[in-house]
């Protein structure tokens, strides 16, 4: 059972990148009549990994944190409270259905996490977050220079290049080049979980510099701001004297590149901004009229759809912030309640700086986008990363002499 236990462990993290699922399409999940990933319930390849762990877990009969166990179920019940019918005519309860199943895979995995001495598998987590980042980077080398999709759809890799319509590119001094995908929805969730799986590997281990620095390639060809800057700062934080003057020299060198990705957001670039900060005001308007409950949990895209925003089509996306998403959605009470989850683990977390730091990581990427609350790469991040905040004393324990 052990053996089996740790196959699954290793697979879950293998295939914690892909997407690899099966979408089905309700008359909820549609939106003037376009039909919406976010609203749409899938079963992934991940999620029945999940599960099989889980099974083989409680099987073994082995102890589960309880304290874990609560705080997940006080914040999910923060969360389905706010599908309470009659508390919003306009409620999509399939959707915030959708949204409630996948974090409860994602819980579970936590719980899974959090139960473990995590000590005694780090080598199945080097080993596995290694080789998807590994991966991960040699596929979004080959997306960059072939400039569209290699075809690796058994991952969850969509079809898409450099002409298709809505695809994230860099504009370089009038020459477009794509934004890497990898097996992601965007680029920016791929920059993420590079980023926050190196963090994850330099913990269990300070000499894996080398895994590290095959993160940092991907994390650069996405160009995103957000991760670029934040892991900046964290390798600086992280590596060691000879590391930092690496990163220091690949950043002064690429300095033209960087500068162009970052101050075109205030000139030819400026419609991501623009979306950003009108989302941002729908969102207040949207928890305003509903401040302790919310509009429902997975329903701010429907609630919004009505809402004009900025560029040549209706952008029927979440408002790229979660907390503001998740007053919006789920009120005082649920944000209340990812409050409870993210700060408990903080607070556990408090004299390592490494799991720290990735907590500092999430908040800020967090001030940005949404996918930590909505795409499933992201809550599996943010639930990995909450169910090795709780393994921290097992770990440190089994150090102490």
């Amino acid at each position: 059972m052990k053996r089996v236990e740790n196959v699954l462990l290793f697979l879950t993290l293998l295939f914690f990148p892909t997407q690899l699922g099966k979408h089905f399409w309700p008359p909820f999940s549609f939106v003037y009549s376009l039909p919406i990933d976010y609203l749409s319930p899938t079963i992934y390849f991940w999620d029945l990994l999940v599960v099989l762990l889980i099974t083989v877990f409680i099987a073994s009969g082995k102890p589960i944190n309880k304290l874990a166990l609560n705080i997940f179920l006080l914040f999910i019940l923060s969360q389905i409270i706010s599908l309470i019918p009659y508390q919003s005519s306009g409620l999509n309860l399939g959707a915030g259905l959708v949204r409630a199943e996948q974090y409860l895979i994602s819980g579970l995995f936590g719980i899974y996490i959090a139960s473990k001495n995590v000590h005694q598998v780090k080598f199945i987590f080097i080993w596995g977050l290694g080789l998807a980042i590994l991966g991960q980077s040699i596929l979004a080398i080959l997306q960059f220079f072939k400039e569209g999709t290699i075809g690796l759809w058994i991952l969850g890799e969509r079809t898409f290049s450099l002409s298709t319509p809505g695809i994230a590119k860099f504009d370089f001094y009038g020459r477009e080049f794509l934004r890497p995908y990898g097996t992601f929805p965007h680029p920016n969730v791929l920059a993420a979980f590079m980023l926050l799986s190196a963090i994850l590997i330099l913990w269990f281990r300070k000499t894996e510099r080398i895994i590290s620095f095959l993160a940092v390639i991907p994390i650069l060809l996405t160009v995103s701001r957000a991760a670029i800057a934040a892991g900046l700062i964290s390798f600086l934080f992280l590596l060691e004297k000879k590391g930092r003057i690496i990163l220091v020299l690949a950043a002064v060198a690429l300095l033209p590149i960087l500068y162009t990705r970052f101050t075109s957001i205030f000139n030819f670039d400026n419609v991501s901004l623009l979306r950003r900060e009108e989302l941002s005001a729908v969102a207040i308007k949207v928890f305003i009229s509903a401040p302790f409950l919310g509009v429902g949990l997975n329903n701010f895209i429907p609630s919004a759809s009505n809402e004009l925003l900025v560029g040549p089509s209706r952008f029927l996306q979440p408002v790229h912030n979660i907390f503001l998403l998740a007053l919006s959605e789920t009120g005082i009470v649920g944000f209340s309640g990812l409050l409870l989850l993210i700060c408990f683990a903080i607070w556990k977390v408090r004299k390592e700086k490494t799991l720290l730091l990735a907590w500092l990581v999430i908040i800020f990427l967090g001030m940005f986008d949404h996918y930590f609350l909505t795409l499933p790469q992201g809550y599996r991040l943010l639930f990995l990363i909450w169910g090795l905040s709780f393994s921290v004393l097992e770990l440190k324990s089994e150090k102490s002499p």
